[in-house]
């Protein structure tokens, strides 16, 4: 909605202009969300969604890691997490061990199964996502995307 003020004055609502200046955390928020229906339609005939995926590759990236340290990698909350655990050792992805340093603690790895799978996933979902996010860059373009995104993380 429109308002006039002082005779020609056009002051535009908050609701436009929200739509006219996308805040950057907005549009990388937006970007991941399109990523992960991507990733879901791509692992839909594995029966995996891609939260697992993210979950499964950030255990094969660590090897062995705690839960602690999983939630920390993710940025979710843990009871959240614990239940994605669950479901995961029922599908047979994941294992929790004991943790040798910590009488309480496990450690979490992913079984053969879910290494095989996290293979199988990456290479089916590889190249194709990239194009697919990518399909509307030049390759001047992504290169510069990249690089800008590389600056934005520590």
């Amino acid at each position: 909605m429109t308002n006039l003020l002082a005779g020609a004055t056009i002051v535009k609502s908050t609701n436009d202009l929200f739509n006219d200046i996308i805040p950057l955390g907005r549009l990388i928020h937006m970007v991941n969300q399109k990523k992960d229906r991507l990733l879901n339609d791509y692992l839909s005939p594995l029966d995996i969604t891609a939260t697992q995926f993210k979950v499964l590759c950030s255990i094969r990236c660590q090897v062995c890691i705690t839960p602690v340290e999983l939630k920390k990698v993710l940025s979710v909350d843990l009871g959240a997490l614990t239940r994605m655990l669950d479901r995961l050792v029922c599908k047979g992805w994941i294992d929790r061990n004991p943790n040798p340093n910590d009488k309480r603690g496990v450690l979490v790895q992913l079984t053969d199964e879910g290494a095989a799978l996290c293979e199988q996933c990456h290479l089916l979902v590889g190249q194709n996502l990239h194009q697919e996010l990518t399909k509307n860059l030049t390759a001047e373009e992504v290169a510069t995307l990249e690089h800008l995104l590389k600056k934005i993380l520590p």
